[in-house]
């Protein structure tokens, strides 16, 4: 931010500190009026990273001239007005005489200036002619940087000004000379988004800020300033632990610092909790003590529930490691591990091991070589353990065992046997101490002198590690490495700590403090075998593949593929057990509270009624946590590890949950909380994928025979169709979409076949008649999918199809009573046999069940076509193993709707769906690839613009019925059709706002006194079950329905799936960046927002804070999911504030 001759002038720079920060903008906007002498930063390596810039700039137009392009340089002018505009002038000159590259071009729209490094001549035509124009930076970086995809994206901005068309791509030339290409539109809205709100700041009225600490504080110049305004005002973000939304309830309830939260009454404040409140409440009456009497002090806790706290500490051992990690998770796609270290004592002293990776491929090696010395520890010393602070070291590991499929069984050997201790988890849940962190570096007050390294912590490790990576200083490696040492040197010296404060609490209490029980580490036997049997298939698949996926051959790649799919399950299953044993071993019942799939903290209210031998019993849970809990669920007791009951009902608004408890679950007393049961047996799926790996292994991938079709979707090839097309769309210009997909299923010659269904475009009625098709002309079909409700979608509307064309189908469903297709003539079976003896007597042309049956050695090759719907949301390893069951195969879904929930981390190209294996990165099916259904019958045009333009690459479109759906007669801008944004100010809010409740309450009054004209033209009063609610969080949905009428249709996400409405209203709960409780990619979830946007048949609404317009981003693909949201806000009509809005509900809604 500069200014010249009186002017403001904003660059892209200024836009990436107002993301960091708005009062950081502030701050600059200060020192251009005078008012403040910004901080020096003296940092050499900064100057040294300029001039390598530089010179990789000049080293990659020497490129370009040696490949005889026509270079136009722009040359420097003074910083003048006059200067910027005729820089300009004369970058706009060269793009008119149709230069190949334009180097240093410049720019300057009056108020933004800018300096792309180069332009390059793509022939596409614009206002210039024939040709135009597309950003490239050059960046020493390895790896593409958001900051360099927003800068781009201004320079696009200008560039579209210059030449009337928006670039679709734009480049970076990174540090190792390779050259990345982003289509603009995947990242322009939320850069349009921030630089309006950067000139409303700036050139707008004054705003006033305050320094509310965020991420970007640790590496801000301006720091220590705000530093000192938290400390005068006694902000309650000094008290360690302290949560955002916890903050602002307690300063809602006059509780604004720390010394009133110190000295505060025992009575707990609304909607905080009572554990959170009481442990707060103690954690701020230490700092004060501390601030007050300048002596630090601890307390020490005693967990009541066993194996936590100090319970959790094993015998120390001679051989005990003490393990700490670096790791940049956004230095390339997935994150880089760079330094692992470690710290043995031999003969008395502490000796240090480092293991470095600087690209994927040594990061494997380290990977390797660490886990392989700790396995050579083990064996000398069985009872050592590796102690760590906090969980990125485990979680670090099991994510590089998946990634590189390397070392596994170690792992699970170590994670088995309990081999690492958290010291982390045992400070937290045994002692309290009275500073305003429990980072380690705070903890080291109480027994070891202070650091004096470089680098502060892991941020600063960071930080010096990127610069290393484009400066190549092997001064900053030895830095970062000291650092990690002396690290792990204080895990080391703080398990001794902790070991004292065990001693003291004995001594206190007069009772030993339990240690925990040795663990096995060894497989069980089977298990053991299995994973030998696998693994020499492994070998198999993989000889002669080489590890750089883009020098190996289609054959070669399937292979790989099929190999990283034969541990598919094994890697989902160790993950689910990993969960479940954490939950058991290592959470209270306070932490399984904040877990995402448990219910914590449950009371036990009374015993309701007796059913035969069982007795259900009736129990109270906080209703604002999320879980994943339904009715018929058999939940564990984590105390017990057992199963604990059956969910016959489950209130979440009251937060009720009665279990079903047979005689033996009674014997073992009520459990305080309920977690997720253990994995599921995923035995005829591995056993399918081994009968086809062993196929392929003796024959090749791509040979003629048996499994053809799953070889043709592991090898992406596109459909074999006899008498087919040859390289050109499946589906002949005009032809509908229906008779299409029953040529091409016809066709189809040992092959597979994909078939993607936005919403509402007929996805399932293309299936039954696809279905139908296959069974009029004598085939036997399978039909799959991930739930037996969605077979039974697909079941009913093939009933439906076959009725209407007179054709008879006999079909038998494998599943329980309860589950099944309620259309008549659909045969039910409990058991695999059943089916498999009614196939083989010809009594049924059409099979259908989950993975669990079609995977069945006995099913193996017997169908003539397996369709598979929600393919999207299918594993690619399921949809391999089904596959084997027939001939050919359809993948029908749409991976741009809800994905499949995966838990395991897998090789790159293993994770993904079916279907987005298919589609490799794209968000359409490609034309010679499969069929995509290009028009929607339940959105209106303009709905259909969003989700079209966000999600389907602009080829969905709504049939021209769909005009006619609007809303009639509403007040507050309701009335009519499209997108709406309500934007709603709120902070602090994690799962639910009371702001937005209010707010989506007066929406729905609005629209209650309304009509909406549907697409045949008629009206109809728009009721309550016309209007959709949707929210991400259960928390949201409980305040929602609470404020709305009976009947209303609340409910998140996924509970929607395959509904539709009148009306949706999509309310996001979440204040900001800081307060989303799982992660960005939750909330920001592009399926998510084309799930719950695309329900509405006229109109949608979102309502959200206008901070998750602000979001700032750490990756491109945190920046693409925030794209979306920023493009739903530019193309909605923008509807009242948040005060008219709760104004329009009536008392008993507000």
């Amino acid at each position: 931010m500069h200014k010249i001759e009186g002017k403001t002038l904003l660059s892209p720079s200024d836009l990436i500190g107002l993301l960091a920060c708005e009062h950081l903008t502030q701050l600059e906007l200060a020192v251009t009026r005078g008012e403040l002498v910004r901080p020096v930063l003296e940092d050499a390596e900064l100057d040294l990273l300029a001039r390598k810039g530089h010179a990789h700039e000049l080293e990659h137009l020497e490129r370009l001239r040696t490949e005889r392009r026509h270079v136009v340089a722009i040359a420097d002018h003074p910083e003048t007005l006059d200067g910027l505009r005729a820089a300009e002038e004369e970058t706009l000159a060269a793009m008119r005489a149709g230069a190949d590259v334009i180097y240093q071009a410049a720019f300057f729209d009056g108020t933004w200036r800018g300096r792309a490094d180069y332009l390059l001549r793509v022939e596409t035509a614009s206002n210039l002619g024939v040709w135009s124009y597309e950003v490239a930076d050059a960046k020493l970086a390895r790896s593409v940087k958001v900051n360099a995809l927003l800068q781009m994206c201004d320079y696009s901005l200008h560039v579209a000004r210059l030449q009337g068309l928006t670039p679709e791509s734009m480049h970076v030339i990174l540090g190792d000379r390779t050259q990345e290409s982003h289509r603009v539109a995947e990242y322009d809205a939320y850069h349009r988004a921030a630089r309006a709100r950067l000139e409303e700041r700036v050139l707008g009225a004054p705003v006033a800020t305050y320094p509310e600490p965020v991420d970007h504080c640790r590496v801000c110049r301006w720091r220590e300033r705000c530093g000192a305004q938290w400390r005068a005002d006694d902000h309650l973000s000094l008290v360690a632990g302290m949560r955002r939304d916890h903050a602002r309830r307690l300063v809602d309830a006059g509780i604004s610092t720390v010394a009133r939260l110190a000295e505060a009454a025992e009575e707990p404040v609304a909607d905080v909790g009572d554990a959170p409140w009481e442990r707060l409440r103690q954690q701020a009456r230490l700092q004060l003590e501390e601030r007050t009497t300048g002596r630090q002090t601890f307390d020490v806790v005693l967990c009541e529930e066993p194996g936590l706290g100090l319970a959790a500490l094993p015998p120390p051992s001679a051989g005990d490691l003490f393990f700490d990690m670096e790791g940049d998770p956004f230095v390339v796609d997935g994150g880089l591990e760079y330094l692992f270290g470690i710290i043995e004592v031999v003969d008395g002293a502490p000796r240090f091991h480092a293991f470095w990776g600087h690209d994927a491929t040594e990061e494997k090696a380290a990977f390797e070589a660490l886990v392989d010395l700790i396995i050579d520890r083990l064996t000398r010393d069985p009872d050592l353990h590796v102690y760590h602070y906090a969980n990125y070291e485990v979680a670090a590991l099991k994510k590089l065992m998946g990634r590189h499929a390397t070392r596994e069984e170690e792992v699970d050997r170590l994670l088995r046997g309990g081999a690492f201790v958290d010291l982390y988890r045992v400070v937290r849940q045994g002692v309290r101490v009275s500073k305003e962190s429990y980072g380690l570096k705070s903890l080291e007050a109480y027994y070891m002198p202070k650091r004096e390294e470089t680098i502060a912590d892991a941020a600063g490790s960071i930080v010096a590690y990127e610069r290393w990576l484009e400066i190549r200083d092997p001064a900053l490696l030895d830095d970062i490495g000291e650092y990690n040492q002396r690290d792990c040197e204080s895990t080391r010296l703080l398990r001794s700590w902790l070991e004292d404060r065990r001693h003291e609490l004995a001594a206190r209490t007069g009772v030993p403090v339990p240690r925990p029980e040795p663990r096995e580490g060894e497989a069980p036997q089977k298990v053991a075998q299995a994973a030998e049997e696998t693994r020499e298939l492994v070998e198999a698949l993989s000889a002669g593949v080489g590890e750089d996926a883009a020098s190996r051959t289609a054959d070669e790649q399937a292979r790989w593929l099929l190999a990283q799919l034969l541990e598919w399950h094994r890697r989902e299953e160790k993950s689910g057990w990993w969960a479940y044993y954490e939950r058991c071993d290592h959470m209270t019942d306070q932490d399984l509270v904040e877990d995402s799939e448990s219910i914590g903290d449950i009371t036990h209210l009374k015993m309701l009624r007796t059913e035969d031998k069982s007795v259900v019993h009736q129990y109270a849970f906080n209703p604002l946590q999320e879980h994943k809990f339904d009715v018929g669920d058999e939940p564990h007791d984590p105390r017990t590890k057992a199963v604990c009951g059956e969910i016959v009902a489950l209130d979440n608004d009251q937060g009720i949950v009665e279990l079903r408890r047979g005689p033996r679950v009674s014997e073992r007393g009520h459990p305080t909380s309920l977690i997720p049961g253990t994995p599921y047996n995923t035995r005829p799926m591995r056993d399918a994928l081994r009968r086809l790996a062993t196929w392929a292994i003796a024959n090749g991938p791509d040979a003629p025979g048996e499994y053809r079709a799953v070889r043709d979707l592991l090898l992406r090839r596109p459909p074999r169709l006899r008498g087919g097309v040859d390289g050109g769309s499946l589906v002949a210009p005009g032809e509908d979409p229906v008779l299409a997909a029953r040529r091409l299923v016809m066709a189809l010659d040992d092959t597979c076949l994909a078939v993607q269904g936005p919403p509402g475009c007929g996805k399932t009625y293309t299936g039954a008649q696809m279905i139908v098709e296959l069974v009029r002309r004598g085939c036997r079909v399978g039909v799959c999918a991930t739930t037996h409700r969605a077979i039974g979608n697909l079941l009913e509307e093939m009933c439906k199809v076959a009725a209407e064309r007179g054709v008879s189908v006999r079909a038998i469903q494998k599943c329980e009573a309860e589950e099944g297709c309620e259309a008549p003539g659909i045969r039910r079976a409990g058991h695999a046999s059943e089916v498999e003896e009614a196939l083989q007597a010809g009594e049924v042309d059409v099979v259908a069940g989950t993975s669990w049956l079609l995977a069945d050695q006995r099913f193996d090759g017997r169908l003539d076509v397996i369709i598979i719907d929600e393919a999207g949301q299918m594993s690619l390893a399921n949809a391999c193993a089904v596959g084997t069951a027939g001939r050919n195969l359809v993948l029908l879904g749409d991976p741009q709707q809800l994905a499949q929930p995966s838990q395991g981390i897998h090789p790159k190209g293993a994770e993904r769906s079916a279907l987005e294996h298919v589609l490799a990165g794209h968000d359409t099916i490609p034309a010679d690839r499969g069929m995509f259904l290009p028009t929607t019958r339940r959105m209106h045009p303009e709905v259909c613009a969003f989700v079209s333009a966000a999600f389907y690459e602009d080829r969905l479109t709504a049939l021209a019925e769909c005009a006619r759906q609007r809303v009639n007669g509403a007040d507050g801008g309701l009335s009519g059709s499209g997108t709406r944004l309500a934007q709603v100010e709120h902070r602090g809010n994690r799962t639910w706002s009371p702001e937005e409740v209010a707010a989506v309450a007066g929406l729905v009054e609005q629209l209650h006194t309304a009509t909406w004209t549907d697409a045949d033209g008629v009206e109809h009063p728009l009721g309550l079950s016309d209007v959709l609610v949707v929210a991400p969080y259960n928390a949201q949905v409980k305040r929602l329905r609470e404020r709305l009428p009976d009947g209303a249709r609340v409910g998140t996400v996924d509970k929607f799936q395959g509904q539709e409405g009148a009306v949706t209203i999509y309310a996001m709960a979440t204040s900001s960046a800081e307060d989303i409780p799982r992660n960005l990619e939750f909330l920001f979830s592009r399926n998510r927002l084309n799930v719950a946007v695309s329900r509405a048949r006229a109109l949608v609404i979102v309502v959200c804070s206008p901070e998750l317009l602000r979001v700032r981003c750490r990756t491109p693909e945190q920046l693409r999911l925030v794209n979306a949201l920023c493009r739903f806000a530019e193309m909605a009509t923008p509807i009242g504030t948040a005060g008219e809005l709760v104004a329009s509900a009536p008392p008993a809604l507000r």
